[in-house]
């Protein structure tokens, strides 16, 4: 009945507004069945990344009449609030907003943000509920964001009056720390990984001193989990900055997935990522369902050179920094040069802009269409639909996660300790997703995707990663690359 319902109700809402999406009346009923059912289903589709997709959502949520949360972004949530609340209520559906809260006589439907979800402090208590989550492609990282903690010295200092006992405590233990830090201090690196030594220290200094400060509450509760931790060392200030993330951001939040009934929706094309991110934590998805987006699919075209350098050897930036010069002759578009290591994105860019000017940009969104644009894949994937889409996307690098950066070490660390496969399980998959994400606008132009990174052919792990390059067609040659 809700399906044939909300059928109506959807075709009623088309008729009346301009909605350029083929799919909307099968993603309407998919929806429907999802919420009738009490199943949990995976939809991806890039159409996630518009705003065509909210109307059916609301529609079901506002004909079911229970409870239901619905998790979007700020930007989306206002999207709705200007234009389609409105609308909707013009269809016949009678609720007053209050607090994000769609108030029916029957039922209400919360639009929340993740972090105001998480925010609750009943959230973890939620049983039976349906939640419709968007926006899990970027789930891994926001959790990270919210669950990390970062612990100043203010964090130390400012909580407790200077007359208490426990103030000289607080601070003869922070000094002695800084000091012990400070002395290991290698150069180049601001990072330090804690010795088992200074873990079990942490561990107990924290669960004593637990009742100091909520913050310090919340960092005894990370460590007694297992939660991955280091220190970043502040050389202008000469001070040090305490650093918590869970290795496995899912388990934060294991108990809300389990007792409730979810509808995920990924802004990925094909999200296999996040399929085998729920099985690994033993929760299953009842259906996964692909839906093409608002465009025309083209093959993005894709040249890998075959005869490609190593990043280890010691001629890589030249040749790079070569072949770059030779793809943007003649080249009218934008082209984008995509790397995470930021010497060699800097050392690229400051040489051609030695020679193309003004042309090139790094990380500032282009004014004009023959720009040369370096960017990091998270900049660009924040920030890519302000941008032209490109003629051509270089990648000198791909984007396997850096071993400088502690949380990936740890990871890598914890998986080998757990027999785990390190790199399929966790590094490939990251880079995997981030590649996907960021050649996504190549397939609304069939614009050409250059890789130079050596590995793409002469590792079966990089042959694996540009077989998942779809839809695609080989280029064998390019003038005046060869």
């Amino acid at each position: 009945m809700l399906e044939i319902l909300s059928h109506q109700f959807l075709k009623k809402f088309v008729r009346s507004h301009n909605i350029d999406w083929d799919h909307i009346y099968s993603f309407g009923r998919i929806i429907s069945k999802c919420i009738q059912n009490d199943s949990t289903y995976l939809i991806n589709s890039e159409i996630f990344s518009t705003q065509n997709w909210i109307a059916p959502i609301f529609i079901s949520l506002f004909l079911h009449e229970e409870n239901s949360t619905f998790v979007l972004n700020s930007e989306k949530i206002k999207f709705f609030k200007n234009n389609q609340m409105e609308n909707l209520k013009n269809l016949g559906f009678k609720y007053i907003l209050e607090n994000d809260q769609l108030i029916f006589s029957s039922h209400k439907v919360r639009l929340l943000t993740l972090k105001n979800l998480l925010n609750e402090t009943n959230y973890l208590s939620l049983n039976n509920h349906r939640i419709v989550l968007s926006g899990i492609e970027d789930i891994k990282q926001d959790l990270k964001n919210y669950f990390r903690i970062k612990l100043f010295k203010k964090d130390w200092f400012n909580q407790v009056n200077q007359s208490e006992p426990i103030y000289q405590d607080v601070i003869k233990t922070y000094n002695f720390l800084k000091k012990k830090f400070f002395l290991r201090k290698s150069l180049g690196n601001c990072y330090l990984s804690l010795e088992k030594e200074e873990l079990s220290f942490f561990a107990k200094f924290f669960n004593k001193n637990a009742y100091f400060s909520d913050q310090f509450s919340r960092v005894s509760n990370a460590l007694s989990q297992g939660w991955a931790c280091w220190v970043k060392l502040d050389n202008k200030n000469f001070e040090w900055i305490f650093y918590l993330e869970p290795i496995d951001e899912l388990s934060q939040i294991r108990k809300l997935l389990n007792n409730n009934k979810f509808v995920f929706l990924s802004a990925l094309r094909k999200d296999n990522f996040f399929e085998k991110y729920l099985q690994n934590q033993r929760l299953d998805i009842d259906l996964v369902v692909n839906f093409k987006s608002n465009f025309t699919e083209k093959k993005i075209s894709l040249y890998v050179p075959p005869k490609q350098m190593l990043p280890n050897n010691p001629l890589f930036n030249n040749e790079i920094l070569d072949k770059c010069k030779k793809l943007i002759i003649f080249r009218k578009g934008l082209t984008l040069v995509l790397s995470d290591d930021v010497n060699l994105k800097k050392y690229l860019a400051t040489e051609l802009a030695s020679v193309y000017g003004k042309r090139v940009y790094l990380e500032t969104i282009p004014s004009l269409k023959n720009e040369i644009l370096f960017a990091s894949y998270d900049w660009w994937i924040k920030n890519s639909f302000l941008v032209e889409i490109p003629e051509q996307i270089i990648i000198p690098l791909l984007p396997i996660p850096s071993m400088s950066e502690p949380i990936n070490l740890i990871t890598v660390s914890y998986n080998k300790k757990n027999s785990k496969d390190w790199f399929r399980e966790f590094l490939l998959p990251e880079a995997k997703v981030k590649l996907e994400r960021s050649i996504a606008p190549l397939r609304r132009n069939s614009g050409k995707l250059i890789i130079l990174d050596g590995r793409a052919n002469k590792r079966k792990w990089g042959r694996l990663l540009l077989q998942s390059i779809q839809p695609s067609k080989q280029i064998n040659y390019m003038l005046p690359f060869d």
